[in-house]
């Protein structure tokens, strides 16, 4: 029986037609089987009426019908074998889990309609775009028909070939991870060239682009096949304001591009998020907004104002959302090795109007399963940091943010940390079971600080509510009170002592809802009683004279004290503190450096973090690095770290001998990262790690992980931006004003009516920066904002009363 494959053909003829040997393969495997049932039954009848169709086609010579004969007198002496062997595999696209034979050479997805190429296509040599032909199209006139017909013939020719288009542009230097080998400034006069000559070349380029995005011809696996794909993202279309990613080509060519690039092994992620580590900051933050402007064009059709927001159940299949998120956490890791935008700039506004706390629910449930199941072979790695020798660090994590188990202690990565599915060949690639649900908080740099917070505050509530029925449900089973919320009772001239023994006996009730009570005064906490408890506190823990933490005078920020007499009880309740002040969204009057958030969440300090902290000691050992001389004979320095005691200069080595060991120009680098590792973790390991379990003790739940660090320190500290007092002033609200025979009038009429309340706001926006946050602190118990700016600033102006004749007695 001949071999029947719909996507096999002849190598002459699948070098002249080389797209149209491809089907859908689930609709070539049914062809197949239903031309051989039929061929196996129908033979006689096909013998017996083998001249009578001869005669009706009118076109068969005798050698054709000789030939015919020939064939069917073969299948009708065949064994009747139905059976077809197929194998799986992954699109190279949208990362489908597809079946198809294994004696076709490739297969079109029915997701995305990409043809895959098992077996490369041969190379052919074609035309390319050099430099100087770009400089040519640039400074010649192209007047006559046959010349412009010509430049169309090579931009055709090169743009829908897979060499062509990848052996263009060349600037001669070797592929390197900090090296292209792209002339991206010929690229950008092409672009400019035919984006100014005619709209119908700039639709050839697109038409073309698209048509080599559907079928490259071949696996993607090594970095010198990344170009063609470089080359198409620069086309500045794709950035038009004038063209959304909902018109047109434009729509095809990101939603191919996207998979394409997200769909990648390990290796090629590697050298992407080197490349666009060093794009320039305008170029980066163009194609960040262009991906999230195309998220947003997808996930806009999910969204109707009738169902109130998008559902999970209907963007969590949409296979062009995840592979943009994809592509997006390779800039965001890019972003981390290299700042060019601010952590922001990645958010997505309309993920805010999505259900996010059930997009939460899904996340943490699949997360969790997999982290009880399977261990899954899913690779993993983070933002990658610059080296001088032009090579990535070894990979951790980057990509798909995986929750943790609901545990009190710290997660041994990373927060923000992303890994990201690999789909190539040439790796362990994901298999179809390591596929979920796509959910953004896998991704979580697209959530605002909105989002995170309402995600937060979700958890903390769903959390009290758990240990305020277990204290019903305890009330009843065995009889006996227990409060729905976590009362401390202190007293103001013992508020540490009497803080820390109550914390340490309910230390299973913190995640309840918390209410402070003064010892010997009347008040009910409706919120002003717990943020003054957070402010007395704070100011008592900070105090220098309390010898806790050491205060730099030129950062003015404050550090953990290595050499104190505190035990580490003092240290856990100031962890615990910081983790309360999170859970009942309480701003903290505090200074403590990234630094600290940074090593909450798992990160490694560097140069920049200590340049903040410690200033000068910063610059010293920055100066060391970059000094030319003999750094031995110069500096007389030794592998020790030289700290102060209680006025007595003190020398710790930091490694094995070190006292004995002197800093050389060739281990001067090392030097540097031990010293930097001395002040952030070895110095301070007794202080930091009790710090660290009383504050995941609190809030050690998935939610967290969301966070970045700055993020992180947003939340505990606020925001340290100017203040606006006209909009703070709009959202001010007004308690007890304007109330006449029990009718409400706006706040504009309230103004207008009352004049104390305008000499207020006058008095206000006339007092110096200053002592408008004295001010704020006074109202608030904070002089900074919240994370998420001034309209979430509670600021309320009450009326006690009416008027009265009598004076203030001070």
């Amino acid at each position: 029986m001949p071999v029947l494959s719909p996507s096999v053909s002849p190598s002459s003829s699948r070098q002249n037609n080389r797209h149209n040997r491809t089907r859908s393969f689930p609709a070539a495997i049914s062809q197949v089987i239903s031309r051989q049932l039929h061929n196996s039954t129908s033979a006689k009848k096909s013998s017996k009426h083998a001249d009578h169709s001869k005669e009706d086609a009118g076109m068969h010579s005798p050698a054709a019908a000789t030939e015919q004969q020939g064939s069917l007198t073969e299948q009708k002496s065949a064994p009747r074998d139905l059976s077809i062997a197929l194998t799986t595999g992954l699109c190279m696209c949208c990362l489908s889990s597809l079946r198809y034979p294994v004696s076709i050479l490739c297969f079109r997805c029915t997701v995305c309609q990409t043809t895959n190429d098992v077996t490369a296509l041969p190379s052919k040599p074609g035309p390319t775009i050099a430099s100087e032909y770009v400089d040519d199209l640039v400074s010649t006139e192209y007047v006559t028909e046959d010349a412009y017909k010509n430049v169309e013939d090579r931009i055709m020719a090169v743009f829908q070939s897979f060499d062509g288009l990848s052996n263009s542009f060349s600037n001669g230097k070797k592929l390197t991870y900090s090296e292209t080998s792209l002339d991206f400034g010929q690229i950008s006069k092409f672009y400019k060239f035919v984006l100014c000559s005619s709209q119908q070349l700039m639709r050839l380029v697109l038409k073309s682009s698209e048509i080599l995005l559907k079928r490259p011809g071949r696996i993607i696996a090594s970095p010198s096949d990344l170009k063609f794909l470089l080359i198409i993202l620069e086309n500045p279309v794709l950035y038009s304001a004038r063209s959304s990613p909902s018109s047109g080509h434009q729509s095809t060519i990101l939603k191919r591009l996207f998979g394409l690039i997200s769909s990648l092994n390990v290796n090629c992620h590697h050298y992407l998020v080197n490349w666009f580590a060093r794009l320039p900051t305008d170029s980066f933050r163009a194609k960040v907004e262009l991906i999230n402007s195309f998220t947003t064009h997808r996930l806009a059709k999910y969204c109707s104002s009738r169902s109130g927001g998008a559902k999970i159940e209907t963007y969590g299949a949409d296979w062009r959302i995840r592979a943009a998120a994809r592509t997006l956490s390779l800039f965001f890791a890019a972003n981390i090795q290299v700042l060019k935008v601010p952590t922001s700039s990645f958010y997505n506004t309309l993920v805010d109007y999505i259900d996010i706390t059930h997009d939460f629910d899904i996340w943490e449930k699949q997360g969790i399963s997999s982290v009880v199941g399977p261990v899954s072979r899913t690779p993993n790695f983070s933002g990658l940091s610059h080296t001088t020798s032009g090579n990535p660090h070894p990979p951790t994590s980057h990509g798909l943010h995986n929750p943790v188990k609901t545990t009190s202690a710290a997660p041994s990565s990373m927060a923000s940390s992303l890994s990201h599915d690999n789909p190539s060949p040439s790796n362990s690639a994901v298999t179809p079971s390591n596929f979920t649900t796509f959910t953004f908080c896998q991704y979580p740099f697209y959530l605002s600080m909105g989002s995170k917070i309402t995600i937060l505050e979700y958890d903390a509530r769903r959390q009290m509510e758990i240990k305020a029925r277990e204290a019903f449900f305890s009330t009843l089973n065995y009889k006996r009170i227990v409060q729905p919320h976590l009362v401390l009772k202190v007293r103001r001239n013992c508020i540490i002592e009497d803080s820390l023994r109550q914390i340490s006996s309910n230390e299973m009730e913190l995640k309840k809802g918390l209410k402070i009570e003064f010892v010997g005064e009347d008040g009910v906490d409706a919120g002003g009683l717990r943020k003054e408890w957070f402010l007395l506190l704070v100011r008592d823990m900070f105090d220098p004279l309390n010898g806790m933490f050491v205060y730099d005078e030129e950062s003015n920020y404050c550090w953990f004290n290595h050499s104190t007499f505190e035990t580490s009880d003092q240290y856990f309740l100031v962890g615990v503190v910081l983790g309360l002040a999170i859970y009942n969204s309480t701003i903290l009057d505090i200074h403590l450096p990234p630094a600290l958030f940074k090593k909450l969440l798992g990160c490694h300090c560097t140069m920049e973090d200590l340049m903040l902290l410690k200033p000068s000691l910063a610059r010293g050992l920055q100066q060391l690095l970059d000094y030319e001389g003999n750094v031995e004979e110069t500096f007389c320095r030794d592998f020790v770290a030289e700290h102060e005691v209680y006025g007595s200069i003190v020398q710790v080595p930091l490694i094995p001998g070190g006292e004995n060991k002197s800093v050389t120009n060739a281990n001067r680098g090392e030097f540097v990262n031990k010293y930097i590792q001395f002040i952030f973790d070895v110095s301070v390991t007794r202080q930091f790690q009790p710090f660290k379990r009383g504050f995941y003790h609190v809030i050690g739940g998935n939610a967290l992980t969301l966070f970045r660090p700055e993020e992180i320190e947003l939340l505990v500290r606020g925001s340290d931006e100017g203040l606006d007092v006209a909009a703070l002033r709009a959202v001010a609200v007004y308690d007890g004003w304007g109330h006449s025979n029990n009718a409400k009038i706006s706040i504009h009429e309230i103004e207008e009516a009352e004049p104390v309340i305008n000499w207020f706001w006058e008095f206000f926006a006339n007092m110096d920066t200053s002592a408008q946050r004295r001010l704020l602190t006074f109202v608030t118990g904070s002089d900074r904002i919240p994370a998420t700016g001034i309209a979430n600033l509670i600021f309320k102006i009450s009326k006690l009363g009416e008027d009265s004749e009598r004076y203030l007695i001070f």
